[in-house]
């Protein structure tokens, strides 16, 4: 697994994301990060809220299209972020909170695609309208659970950056 690891980080994309001086390396690929989950977060977060009874002027059937633009966010969160992780591979696979993180973002759109199938099966089934979709105790708790678990992703993937840090804290 260490000769994997080596490759992949002396491989010429991850070295020119580690070490080029050049603004469409490390920079840019890590705005594109942040911007990719700026939009999965924000999306989702208005969606969710909604759910949660808030913005209650705003139909929730439309919401429904936001999903796809939520998976491009994702898909840009995680192209830009498999160029980070080349670029420092053997350190990040040893970090506790990376590790975290990437669990957290599985059950995050696990989440995100349980939330799409509920209010997709409500909207063709036209079995409750938009103001009663939020009142769905299932439908409340993936919302819920949503905002949680992108909260946590987010303070995890900060942590990565300090694994002293963390390490002190559970020790």
């Amino acid at each position: 697994m260490g000769d994997f690891i080596q490759f992949i980080e002396n491989s010429a994309v991850a070295v020119w994301v580690r070490e080029s001086p050049s603004i469409f390396a490390y920079t840019s690929i890590l705005s594109l990060h942040a911007m990719g989950l700026a939009v999965v977060v924000g999306l989702g977060s208005v969606v969710s809220l909604r759910l949660l009874g808030f913005f209650k002027d705003l139909p929730v059937a439309p919401l429904l299209r936001l999903f796809p633009v939520m998976w491009i966010g994702f898909t840009v969160n995680a192209i830009s972020g498999l160029l980070l992780l080349a670029a420092n591979m053997s350190n990040m696979l040893a970090n506790v909170m990376f590790i975290i993180k990437i669990v957290l973002i599985a059950v995050a759109l696990v989440n995100m695609e349980l939330l799409r199938h509920r209010l997709t099966a409500y909207a063709q089934a036209g079995e409750a309208p938009s103001e009663q979709i939020s009142a769905i105790p299932q439908i409340r708790a993936l919302a819920a659970s949503a905002i949680v678990l992108w909260v946590a992703v987010i303070i995890a993937g900060r942590l990565t950056a300090y694994p002293n840090f963390v390490a002190a804290l559970f020790s």
